[in-house]
C-alpha cells in the first residue's frame, strides 16, 4: 500500500515548505547575537527536522521559505539563507562536541568499570579460603554478579547511548545539504506553515 505524496518535488528534491509572515519569525527574538548568527526559532527547527524525518533518507531535500508580509526594506534573501545555514552549522558543531564528550565519559566509565570488575572477581576468588557452604557460594556468586553489573553502564554508554547523537548529526547534515530558497509572495498558498 503506497502512502500519498505529502511533499511536492522541485528540481528532483522533496520540498519542505515553510511559510511565515515576515523573516524575523524564523529566528529566536531573544537571541542577542547579530542577525546572521542568531538561532532559528525552536518551532521552525522542530518543523524542519520533523518534515525531514518523514521524507525517505535517499530523497534529496530542499527548504523553501515563503514570506508573505515582509516589511520594506526587505531583508536580502542571501542573508536569511546564510543565517539558516549558520544555525545548522553551529548545531552540527555542538553535536560533534557532545559526541566527543560522550566518548570521553564512556572511556572514563569503562576504566572505572574494569577496575571494579577486577576488584569484585578478585574478592570472589578469595572466598575459596572461607569455610565451604551455601554462604560462601552465595557470597562468591554475589561478588561475580556485582563485578559484571559494574560493567553494565560503561557498555551501555559505549555501545548504545551514542546512536541518537549520530542520528541527530545525520539529520542536521541532511539539512545542510538542502538548498534554501527564500520567496516573497503575499498570495502564496499555504503549503507547510509555521504559525507564529
Amino acid at each position: 500500500m503506497s502512502n500519498p505524496v505529502r511533499y511536492r518535488v522541485e528540481e528532483g528534491r522533496s520540498c519542505i515548505d515553510l511559510r511565515v509572515r515576515h523573516s524575523r519569525q524564523l529566528f529566536d527574538g531573544r537571541d542577542p547575537a547579530p542577525f546572521r548568527e542568531r538561532d532559528l526559532d525552536q518551532d521552525a527547527v522542530e518543523y524542519l527536522l520533523a518534515a525531514a524525518q518523514e521524507i525517505p533518507r535517499k530523497q534529496s531535500l530542499k527548504i523553501v521559505v515563503t514570506i508573505s508580509e515582509e516589511p520594506e526594506p526587505r531583508l536580502v534573501a542571501d542573508v536569511i539563507v546564510e543565517a539558516v545555514r549558520g544555525h545548522f552549522i553551529h548545531t552540527r558543531r555542538q553535536i560533534g562536541r557532545r559526541l566527543g564528550e560522550h566518548v570521553r565519559r564512556g572511556r572514563m566509565f569503562l576504566s572505572i568499570g574494569l577496575v571494579m570488575l577486577v576488584v569484585f572477581l578478585t574478592l570472589a576468588e578469595l572466598t575459596v579460603s572461607l569455610p565451604s557452604g551455601p554462604q560462601r557460594e552465595i557470597l562468591r556468586e554475589g561478588l561475580v554478579i556485582s563485578g559484571w553489573v559494574a560493567m553494565w553502564r560503561p557498555l551501555e554508554v559505549l555501545l548504545y547511548d551514542w546512536w541518537p547523537l549520530i542520528e541527530e548529526r545525520r539529520q542536521i547534515s541532511r539539512m545542510l545539504e538542502a538548498p534554501v530558497s527564500i520567496r516573497y509572495d503575499a498570495d502564496a498558498a499555504g503549503r507547510g506553515t509555521l504559525a507564529t
